[in-house]
């Protein structure tokens, strides 16, 4: 699937809601954090994605209009631990311990053992892919 962008519409009528800073892996945590207290609030109307998706929208306006790949991967629960393995290495880079460089280059060869079997290690040796949930069960 390819990665959401917003529409000239939706920036428009996001521009306040945009910033240009650059937000710590702390503070992108706690922005999906947030959102996952709205999907539980509206989790009785998610057959109705339409309405379900615009409730968690205007209540987690920041990650939307700043991060709307992300929001769109966390309301279709499609985060999984890559989320946390990228967070981490963003934390990295902001104490000093790697540059960006170094972080693009561990996650392209997550991805490439990840995604090109023939040239990454036996199944049994790689650890599974946990789920948003069940990263958080674990970590609780």
């Amino acid at each position: 699937m390819t990665a959401r962008e917003l529409t000239p519409a939706e920036v428009a009528a996001g521009l306040r809601g945009i910033n240009d800073l650059d937000l710590s892996a702390t503070q992108i945590q706690a922005l999906v954090r947030n959102m996952d207290a709205s999907k539980q609030k509206w989790a009785r109307i998610k057959h109705n994605k339409q309405e379900y998706e615009e409730k968690i929208q205007k209540e987690n306006e920041a990650l939307y209009f700043n991060y709307p790949s992300l929001f769109q991967m966390h309301v279709e629960d499609r985060l999984d631990g890559t989320f946390f393995e990228m967070l981490a290495l963003k934390r990295r880079i902001e104490k000093g311990e790697i540059t960006p460089e170094q972080a693009t280059q561990i996650v392209g060869q997550k991805l490439h053992q990840r995604y090109i079997p023939e040239h990454s290690p036996p199944a049994e040796t790689q650890a599974p892919t946990l789920s948003y949930e069940e990263y958080y069960r674990q970590t609780r």
